[in-house]
């Protein structure tokens, strides 16, 4: 059985910011550590993104929590965090990319009807 996405408007939305993030790798060329991550990580958010509008699955989602996730961090890690334009462009788009993809995560379960507070079987 094919799993239906939660929202498509959402995931396309993912696919855009990690395109947008991508095509910022561009305006970073004075740093090299900014501007790979951005091209990497926007293409591997794109790359989930699409194959979860083909086929709906919560891997696609988790990967892009995990993505997203990066993005936060990689400036710091990376060595890149006192340029403000790389830093705040990576912080915002992970922010975004990660909360989207956790209410898609969410609404996939909730439709599911997967919750934790329900006994298992009538027990």
């Amino acid at each position: 059985m094919k799993a239906e996405v939660p929202s498509k408007g959402l995931e396309w939305t993912n696919l855009l910011l990690g395109l947008g993030l991508a095509c910022a790798a561009f305006a970073f060329g004075a740093l090299p550590a900014a501007a790979w991550n951005a091209g990497i990580v926007g293409l591997l958010i794109v790359c989930c993104s699409a194959v979860a509008l083909g086929r709906y699955g919560a891997w696609a989602e988790w990967s892009n929590i995990a993505l997203g996730c990066w993005a936060i961090a990689a400036p710091f890690a990376l060595g890149f965090g006192a340029a403000q334009a790389a830093t705040w462009t990576h912080v915002l788009i992970g922010i975004c990319v990660a909360t989207i993809a956790t209410v898609q995560l969410m609404s996939s379960r909730r439709s599911q009807g997967i919750t934790h507070d329900r006994p298992a079987h009538g027990r």
